[in-house]
């Protein structure tokens, strides 16, 4: 929306880097209003840029080290506070046959991230190392000429060493990786920061603790903002002064606790809220750090600006926790990388020229998956916003949001498309009659009523008939739904079969959705 132009006016974002985009000349600055002192000021710091608070944070994530404490506790062992203690307590957990570490590796990145945030126990974090990442993604600094930065990398072999990141062995599987957790053996996990007793129903209690520096100096938990919060400027204009006043009462609302937690009712015990009187419950994962996360030990998730360059980064670096490439191979692919960065030769398909809204984003995507599977029709689910009080997510097997007039990368796609990054098309085998009936029901993802509406699409427009049975991609359906229809994996990559559609276009608008 802000790349094209078409902000609304209280602007929602899940990333944010202040500076990347024209925080002065898009967003108003908030610093002045009462309702941004309710913010606690750490991390208020984090999104500060040339004196001005353009965006709030709302709720957030802590990154660390989670380990478990029922094992912690019960052999006596204390936590580490530096490198050094973590060597020393490796020995004891390997004597009294517990698993000292196990990495989670499914996805290259966690590969990234593992780097970055190791590296923020070092140069990266600091002052001159969040400045350096800028230079970095202008091509204006590289690690070879930053010797502060190629220290911090190298921390990456002491880690190895030690066995926290340690690929030998660990299963690459999320799902095996949890399995290896609940059998209660393991001490410490790197990855997802996540309750694994609530989450996978053990009786063991785990908490977080941070990425530990050499020295224990610079400990450091990293913060990933789930959302933030700001104003379009045209409200300030001459004008707008009664859109600005509502927007305003808005802003006060969610700057308290009250506010928040009724936008994200479903959320209350998975994050933290940035604000000065939230608190957590005692038994809370974030019960034993909420002080450090207030007093400033953390630092920021590193995405924005470095999209090409994280899946790349993060395969070399499994490779690097699996023991097939060392760390100056690490060190100097990171440099060979910055191209993909600085060039963005991320490939683009097509250029949309106009704004194509959800309907129609589900028309194309049911015209690709029906081209790409040599159907004749495709039944696609949409997700508009819709309250309801069971549902723990939204309908996220439909298209949600619209394709904004940019050139169209996968990012553009996977913002639309229901089988994102890595998912195939699905199809199921129904009759016409019955096809109808889901058109006309809509998709009761939560088999109360309320429904997520579909969008049909056939060849050339043709009107289904009732005693003809059809086998269709479709995107969203319940669990009754995929067992009548006999639900199948094409084994056709939703994400390939957009690249193909949209590849037959130079440029493309709303009038360019249809199959003839």
């Amino acid at each position: 929306m802000r790349l094209s132009g078409q902000m609304p006016d209280i602007y929602f974002a899940t990333m944010y880097s202040p500076g990347m985009y024209d925080d002065e000349g898009q967003l108003l600055d908030l610093g002045g209003y009462d309702f941004t002192g309710n913010f606690v000021q750490s991390r208020l710091r984090e999104v500060t840029y040339d004196g001005g608070v353009y965006m709030l944070p709302l709720s957030y994530n802590a990154l660390g080290i989670t380990y478990n404490k029922t094992l912690l506790d019960k052999n006596g062992w204390t936590l580490p506070t530096n490198l050094g203690e973590m060597e020393e307590l490796k020995t004891k957990v390997e004597e009294a046959g517990y698993t000292f570490c196990v990495d989670m590796l499914q996805f290259p990145g966690y590969g990234f991230q593992y780097l970055c945030n190791i590296a923020d126990t070092g140069f990266l974090s600091t002052t001159e190392g969040v400045a350096w990442q800028n230079k970095f993604i202008k091509g204006e600094a590289t690690v070879a000429d930053t010797p502060e930065m190629e220290a911090s990398l190298r921390l990456l072999q002491r880690w190895r060493d030690i066995g926290i990141l340690n690929g030998d062995g660990s299963p690459t599987s999320d799902n095996d990786t949890k399995a290896t957790v609940g059998e209660g053996n393991t001490l410490f996990v790197l990855g997802t920061s996540v309750d694994f007793g609530v989450e996978l129903g053990l009786t063991d209690k785990y908490r977080l603790m941070p990425y530990l520096s050499e020295d224990g100096n610079h400990n450091v938990f990293i913060l990933n903002v789930s959302r933030y919060v700001g104003l379009n400027k045209e409200l300030g204009e001459d004008g707008n002064e009664k859109k600005l006043e509502d927007a305003l009462k808005v802003m006060d609302v969610l700057s308290t606790v009250e506010g928040l937690e009724s936008l994200e009712p479903n959320q209350n015990n998975s994050r933290l809220l940035a604000l000065k009187d939230a608190t957590v419950s005692e038994d809370s994962f974030y019960s034993d750090i909420l002080d450090e996360l207030n007093s400033g030990h953390t630092a920021g998730f590193i995405y924005t600006g470095w999209e090409n360059a994280i899946v790349p980064v993060g395969e070399k670096m499994i490779d690097f926790a699996c023991g097939r490439t060392d760390i100056d191979d690490v060190i100097k692919f990171f440099d060979e990388s910055q191209k993909l960065i600085t060039e963005d030769i991320q490939p683009t398909y097509t250029t949309v020229t106009e704004t194509i809204g959800l309907e129609d984003c589900a028309r194309l995507v049911g015209i690709a998956f029906a081209q790409a599977t040599d159907s004749e029709a495709a039944l696609v689910s949409t997700n508009p916003w819709t309250y309801d009080p069971d549902s723990v997510g939204t309908n996220s097997k439909g298209v949600s949001g619209r394709l904004l007039p940019l050139p169209v990368s996968d990012n553009e796609i996977t913002a639309i498309l229901p089988t994102g990054w890595r998912n195939n098309i699905l199809t199921v085998t129904l009759t016409g009659a019955r096809i109808k009936e889901l058109v006309n029901s809509g998709y009761d993802i939560n088999g109360n009523g309320i429904t997520y509406p579909y969008v049909l699409v056939t060849k050339g427009g043709m009107e289904l008939d009732d005693t003809t049975t059809y086998t269709i991609p479709s995107c969203g359906v319940t669990y009754a739904v995929s067992e009548e229809g006999n639900l199948q994996d094409t084994g056709i990559l939703g994400l390939d079969a957009m690249h193909e559609y949209f590849s037959q276009f130079e440029t493309f608008s709303a009038e360019d959705i249809k199959w003839e």
